[in-house]
């Protein structure tokens, strides 16, 4: 089974909201059991270029998704683990998601996109965790549990677990 290796960013404004961005669904990659709408919200991120580890595909990801480069990385804190059908061929996801905080007042721009993500992103929204968890019930937002793991991490601050959290697709 190929195995897609992905880094994510869970991106912190100054107001502790997190920045979504929203994806148009093409029906590429399914979730058994985890059925998605039209329109869906992800943390930025993507899956890893030839040669690069983790922590430079979260950078560059976030670069190219956001343009935003002004932000303090933190470390590691969720892992997410999943089979998928990606086109039609069962897929191992690894991801590893990485706090980060934007401190700056950079406009998030949509001038490094790849042609295809071009289509595909309809727009980024920073949300707040309780426009999170009212739009829980009417969005698709991923990771699955967006709204308490979030809430579990605004909780921890400063003292973040030693190893990340284990999530699964």
């Amino acid at each position: 089974m190929r195995i897609r290796r992905g880094a994510r960013i869970v991106l912190l404004d100054q107001d502790d909201r997190i920045l979504m961005i929203q994806h148009r669904y093409d029906g590429v990659i399914v979730v058994p059991g985890s059925p998605v709408r039209e329109l869906f919200w992800v943390t930025p991120g993507g899956g890893l270029a030839e040669g690069e580890d983790f922590r430079q595909a979260a950078r560059r990801e976030l670069l190219e998704e956001t343009g935003l480069t002004d932000v303090e990385w933190g470390p590691c804190v969720w892992t997410l683990d999943g089979e998928v059908q990606w086109g039609g061929e069962p897929v191992h996801v690894h991801e590893r998601h990485f706090l980060a905080r934007f401190r700056g007042t950079e406009v998030i721009s949509r001038a490094h996109l790849e042609p295809e993500e071009r289509q595909g992103i309809t727009g980024h929204r920073w949300w707040s965790l309780a426009e999170l968890v009212a739009a829980e019930a009417t969005e698709t937002l991923r990771p699955l549990g967006l709204p308490g793991l979030l809430a579990d991490l605004l909780a921890a601050g400063e003292r973040l677990p030693d190893e990340p959290r284990a999530l699964y697709a």
